[in-house]
C-alpha cells in the first residue's frame, strides 16, 4: 500500500497544502488522481508517493484521522517534470499564490489538475506499402509505383481514386491504416538560409556562445538592427549542441511572424504555444514537446513553462513589454521565471529590446546583466525622421479634424507612391463616450466607474472592463433629451475617416475587436503584407515587432493618451510605444518618416523620441524615479483590497495599513486610496503601494495578513509583486 501527498484543485488559501490518501498502486509524482473530498469527487495532483507496511486502521490510529483511498489514477506519466514541479514551489512563495494555481498555469487546459475535459487525438488514413506484386491493370501498377515513392502517403493527398486504392489493397500490395497526426497551427513552410551577419551581430553571437553557464544578457538593439537574425543563429548553434531553445514574444500578434522566421530555418523542430491555439492544437504541441520531438518552442508569455529538457538558451524578445506580467493569479513576471529556468539549466538568458525597461538597463549598467548593443540598422539606412505636429497650432488655424493638414498630405503622398502607411491610436472602439448636451450626463457602466464606449460596427455602448453592453440609442437615459453627442475617437472612427477622405485607401483595422476570431492576427497581417491594403490602423498592437518593408510612413494620432495616465511608468511606456511604432517605418530600402500629433511637443519624452535618444530618456527618467523613490530604486508591492461593500473595503484597508506599519517599519506605505477605476464589476477597490528596499519578514507578514483577511471573507486581499501598473 502507498501513501500519497495530494494537492487538491481548489483556489482557497486554506486548502493550500497536501492531503494524505491511500493507493494500492504506486503513483508517480506529477500525475493526477481522482479523489473523494468531503462529499465531492475532485481531481488532485500527486506531489509525493511512498510505501507503507502499516494497514489503513494502524495509520488512522497513529495519525488520529481517517484515510481515504483514491478513486482512480488519471495519468500514467507525470504531466510536469521535476524542474517544473520545483518551479511551482518557487512561484508560490514569490507570488504568495497557491501551489495548485501555479501548477495550473503551466499546463494546457485539458491537462490542468482540475480538468476532466478530453481532447480527441486526430487520425488520418495513410497508405502503407507492403510488397511488390503483379497487379491486374496498368492504372493499378502506376498507382503502386507512386505509393512506393511516397511512404505513408495520406489518402487525401493521393492522386488516385479510392476505388483504385481499394482494389490494390484487396490484392495485398498495400494497406490503408489509421495514423495519428498532429494538428499544425501554422502550415506555411518557406525554407530560408541564414543571412550573413554584420560585424556587430557576429560580435553579439560570439559573446553569448562563449557563455557555458547561467548569465543574463541584455541585447539593446535599435529597431531594424537584426535582433531576430541574432536569435536565429544563436538557436542554430544551440540545437547543434543537442540542446533546446525557448523563444518568447510578448504578443500573440507577433507569434506568426516569429514562428515563420524560425520555421523557415528549423521546420518541424519548432513548436508553438499561445492562448489563441485551439484546444487540440495546444494539446498536440504540448505532447510534441513532452515527447522530445521538437528543439525550439516559440510562444507568448505562457510558453515560459514549456516542458523542454536540456534547455541551452532562453530568449525574451521585447523584454520591456507589459504583456510579460501576468495580471491574474499567480501574478508572475516572465523574466523572473525565465531567469530561474536559466539558472536551473545553467544556460544564458537573452533579453532583447530597442527600448529596454529602466530596471533591466540599470542592471546592465551595474554589471548584473551583460550589455550587448546593436546601435545601427542592418541595411545601413538611418532611423526614420520624426516630426512633432503641434495640435494647438492646428486649432489656431481652425483645423478641428482628427488629422493635421501635414499628416493628411503625407498619407496621400505615400499612397500615391504605392507605399504603405501605419497609423497608431491607442484607443479601441468608435467614440470614447456619449455626453448629453442638455443635462451634461455621461452614459456610464452600471457595474464599473467608467463611461461606455461606442462601437459602431455592433451599434452598442460597451464597457471595456466587464464587457457590459447595451444597444446604442441617441437619447439621454437621465433626462430623455435627444441632444446627445459622441465624444472622442477610437480606431473604428479613424478607419471610417480614412475610407471617407482618401479615395485610394484600403484600410485594415488591427485591434482586439478585429482579431477576436482564431487566426485573426495572422490573417490581417498577411493581407497587409501582401499589399491587399495600404493603411494599417491600430492600437499599441501595431507597435511591436512587425516588419513590413513597404511601410514608409507611420503616423501617431494622439501621443498624449499614454503620457497623461496617472502612473509612474507613464513616461517610460510612452517613450517605448512611440519609439517602437516609429521603428516600423523605413525597414526596407526606402527612407522612413514619422509624424506624431501632440498638444505637448516640448515634453522631454517626445523630444527624446524625436531624436531617437534612449540614453537621454534614461538619464532624465532615472532622475525622476530617484527623487520619487520608485523602481529601480526600490521594489514595489501592490496590495489590492476589494469587496462588494464600500464601507468594509475602506475600513479594512485602513486596518491593514496600521498592521503593515507596525510589522514592517522599514517599508514605505502609500495609501490606501481608491483605485483609478474605483468600482469594477460591482467590486469596490482600494490600493496600497509598498516601497521596499529590504525584504526582512516581508513575505511572512504579507502571507499572514492575506490569510487573516481572506478567511474572514468580507474583503479579498491581493498582493502583486513588481506590478506594471498602479492604476
Amino acid at each position: 500500500m502507498y501513501i500519497l501527498k495530494v494537492l487538491v484543485e481548489h483556489s482557497s488559501y486554506r486548502l493550500d497544502r497536501t492531503f494524505d490518501y491511500l493507493s494500492n498502486d504506486y503513483v508517480e509524482t506529477g500525475c493526477r488522481v481522482s479523489i473523494p473530498f468531503g462529499r465531492q469527487k475532485i481531481i488532485g495532483y500527486v506531489t509525493e508517493c511512498y510505501q507503507t507496511d502499516k494497514t489503513k486502521h494502524q495509520l488512522e490510529e497513529e495519525k488520529g484521522f481517517r484515510y481515504s483511498f483514491i478513486i482512480q489514477i488519471i495519468d500514467q506519466k507525470p504531466l510536469l517534470n521535476k524542474e517544473l514541479q520545483e518551479l511551482a514551489k518557487y512561484m508560490a512563495k514569490q507570488t504568495l499564490s497557491t501551489r495548485i494555481s501555479c501548477l495550473q498555469c503551466m499546463l494546457p487546459i485539458q491537462l490542468k489538475p482540475k480538468s476532466q475535459k478530453t481532447v480527441g487525438i486526430k487520425y488520418e488514413k495513410v497508405i502503407s506499402f507492403i510488397k511488390e506484386i503483379p497487379l491486374k491493370t496498368p492504372k493499378q501498377q502506376e498507382a503502386l509505383n507512386y505509393i512506393k515513392e511516397h511512404p505513408l502517403l495520406p489518402v487525401k493527398d493521393c492522386p488516385y481514386s479510392l476505388v483504385v486504392l481499394n482494389n490494390i489493397e484487396k490484392q495485398g500490395a498495400i494497406q490503408i491504416i489509421q495514423q495519428e497526426v498532429y494538428r499544425d497551427p501554422y502550415h506555411e513552410n518557406i525554407q530560408q538560409n541564414d543571412f550573413p551577419l554584420t560585424p556587430m551581430q557576429q560580435k553579439v553571437v560570439n559573446e553569448i556562445l562563449l557563455c557555458h553557464d547561467f548569465q543574463t544578457y541584455l541585447l539593446h538593439g535599435v529597431t531594424g538592427s537584426g535582433k531576430t537574425e541574432v536569435y536565429l543563429q544563436l538557436s542554430r548553434h544551440i540545437i547543434e549542441q543537442g540542446k533546446t531553445v525557448l523563444m518568447m514574444v510578448p504578443e500573440i500578434a507577433l507569434t506568426p511572424m516569429m514562428v515563420a522566421a524560425f520555421k523557415s530555418r528549423f521546420g518541424k523542430q519548432v513548436a508553438i504555444l499561445h492562448s489563441k491555439l485551439s484546444s487540440g492544437e495546444r494539446y498536440d504541441e504540448y505532447r510534441r514537446i513532452v515527447e522530445d520531438e521538437v528543439k525550439i518552442v516559440v510562444g507568448a508569455r505562457s510558453a515560459v513553462f514549456a516542458p523542454l529538457e536540456k534547455i541551452g538558451l532562453i530568449i525574451m524578445d521585447e523584454e520591456h513589454d507589459a504583456s510579460y506580467k501576468q495580471e491574474s493569479n499567480p501574478r508572475y513576471l516572465t523574466s523572473q521565471i525565465a531567469r530561474w529556468r536559466g539558472k536551473y539549466h545553467e544556460c544564458p538568458v537573452v533579453l532583447g529590446s530597442a527600448t529596454p525597461s529602466l530596471e533591466s538597463y540599470s542592471r546592465a549598467l551595474k554589471g548584473v546583466y551583460h550589455l550587448c548593443s546593436l546601435p545601427k540598422r542592418i541595411n545601413q539606412k538611418p532611423l526614420p525622421t520624426i516630426e512633432m505636429i503641434d495640435m494647438v497650432e492646428e486649432i489656431k488655424h481652425h483645423n478641428y479634424d482628427l488629422l493635421s493638414n501635414k499628416m493628411k498630405t503625407k498619407i496621400q503622398e505615400t499612397l500615391d507612391k504605392n507605399e504603405q502607411v501605419m497609423l497608431l491610436l491607442n484607443k479601441r472602439g468608435y467614440a470614447s463616450y456619449m455626453r448629453c448636451l442638455s443635462c451634461d450626463e455621461v452614459l456610464k457602466c452600471p457595474h464599473c466607474d467608467v463611461s461606455l464606449t461606442y462601437h459602431k460596427d455592433s451599434k452598442t455602448m460597451r464597457c471595456h472592463y466587464c464587457d457590459y453592453q447595451i444597444p446604442f440609442v441617441k437619447k439621454c437615459s437621465h433626462c430623455g433629451s435627444t441632444n446627445v453627442k459622441l465624444i472622442g475617437s477610437g480606431t473604428q472612427k479613424i478607419e471610417e475617416y480614412l475610407e471617407n477622405n482618401f479615395l485610394n485607401a484600403r484600410v485594415i483595422r488591427y485591434d482586439v475587436d478585429s482579431t477576436r476570431k482564431k487566426d485573426g492576427h495572422h490573417e490581417l497581417l498577411k493581407r497587409f503584407e501582401n499589399q491587399e491594403a495600404n493603411i494599417l490602423v491600430g492600437t499599441q498592437m501595431i507597435a511591436k515587432g512587425l516588419n513590413f518593408e513597404n511601410v514608409t510612413f507611420v503616423g501617431v494620432i494622439n501621443a498624449d493618451l499614454s503620457l497623461n495616465i496617472p502612473d509612474f511608468r507613464a513616461n517610460e511606456r510612452t517613450y517605448q510605444l512611440l519609439e517602437q511604432v516609429s521603428g516600423r517605418s523605413g525597414r526596407g530600402k526606402k527612407q522612413g518618416t514619422v509624424m506624431i500629433q501632440t498638444y505637448n511637443p516640448d515634453h522631454f519624452v517626445l523630444q527624446c523620441v524625436k531624436n531617437h535618444d534612449y540614453q537621454m530618456f534614461y538619464k532624465k527618467e532615472m532622475e525622476i524615479r530617484q527623487l520619487a523613490k520608485y523602481p529601480p530604486y526600490c521594489y514595489l508591492i501592490s496590495v489590492l483590497v476589494q469587496g462588494k461593500k464600500e464601507e468594509e473595503v475602506t475600513w479594512n484597508a485602513k486596518q491593514m495599513k496600521e498592521y503593515l506599519k507596525k510589522q514592517l517599519p522599514h517599508v514605505g506605505v502609500l495609501g490606501p486610496a481608491p483605485c483609478t477605476i474605483y468600482k469594477m464589476s460591482d467590486i469596490y477597490r482600494q490600493r496600497m503601494t509598498l516601497k521596499v528596499t529590504k525584504t526582512d519578514h516581508l513575505y511572512e507578514t504579507l502571507q499572514m495578513m492575506m490569510d487573516y483577511y481572506n478567511k474572514k471573507g468580507k474583503v479579498n486581499v491581493i498582493c502583486d509583486f513588481n506590478p506594471y501598473t498602479t492604476l
